[in-house]
């Protein structure tokens, strides 16, 4: 007979993917709750654009790196040129292309 599996045995990092998760919501909660409550549009905004850059610094440092082994970063060479590079483990390779279209868009 099958055992029920149990939530952290489907993922590697559930601590990684709890805040994954909580960073996005979080940003569009907030958007949407104290849009009800503060009437200031600027304070909302700015603590709306504050919580994205949190989301992104998650993604990119921490979800991007441990649970699928993603890294990428901007050089300029010698020309003057932007030049992105992007990085990850060799079993995620279609993973990383997906990771480095998104990110170029």
């Amino acid at each position: 007979m099958d055992r029920p599996q149990v939530v952290s045995e489907n993922y590697a990092n559930p601590i990684t993917c709890l805040f994954h998760v909580l960073f996005k919501a979080s940003a569009l909660a907030f958007y949407i709750l104290f849009s009800l409550f503060v009437k200031s549009f600027v304070i909302i905004f700015v603590i709306t654009v504050l919580l994205a850059a949190l989301d992104f610094w998650v993604v990119k440092n921490v979800s991007g790196r441990i649970l699928v082994g993603l890294r990428w970063w901007n050089e300029i060479d010698d020309d003057g040129n932007s030049v992105w590079k992007f990085e990850c483990l060799d079993g995620e390779v279609r993973a990383c292309s997906v990771f480095g279209v998104s990110s170029a868009v």
